[in-house]
């Protein structure tokens, strides 16, 4: 029986301390409870100012992207009328290479009828002669323009007319 006092009241010690702990447990796990739902609303806290500041970062990011943008489609607006311009010019220099081959190839035509080849024995200083005879100036104006006589110039045109280098008058 003493036993059984013993262990009744051993068990009711027990079960004290366990009433105790288990109290004691509650009430830290309240103030824990409320710790974790303090940090919890801090930490959310901090993460809407966070995603705030983002959002007004990639807002400003975009403006500026924007501005930019802008700046770069002007100037490819401007770009491509300079491109059509030169497009253009490019077109014209065309036609006129073009009408000055025209020229140049019926200029050759008049000018190989009126000039044969120059003979191989003709000196370096009378090969003018028959290209400007060609173009209808005369013995006198070929003379001065090459420094030369008058006569001998007559005598060199005389020479290629009757080997048939110039076509004979």
């Amino acid at each position: 029986m003493m036993t059984d006092i013993w262990l009744s009241a051993l068990t009711i010690i027990v079960l004290l301390l366990a009433l105790r702990l288990l109290k004691s447990g509650n009430g830290k796990q309240i103030e824990q409870e409320e710790s974790a739902e303090g940090k919890f609303h801090t930490l959310i806290t901090e993460f809407e100012r966070e995603n705030s500041e983002l959002v007004r970062s990639i807002a400003q990011v975009k403006r500026m992207t924007d501005t930019q943008l802008t700046g770069v489609k002007e100037e490819l607006a401007s770009l491509q009328q300079q491109v059509g311009e030169l497009m253009r010019q490019k077109e014209e220099l065309l036609e006129n290479i073009e009408q000055l081959q025209s020229s140049i190839g019926e200029f050759s035509k008049t000018t190989t009828s009126t000039v044969a080849p120059l003979p191989q024995f003709l000196k370096d200083e009378y090969k003018d002669i028959p290209q400007l005879y060609a173009q209808g100036m005369s013995s006198l104006e070929i003379a001065r323009k090459l420094g030369m006589g008058d006569g001998e110039v007559k005598i060199v045109i005389q020479m290629l007319k009757k080997q048939g280098f110039l076509a004979a008058e």
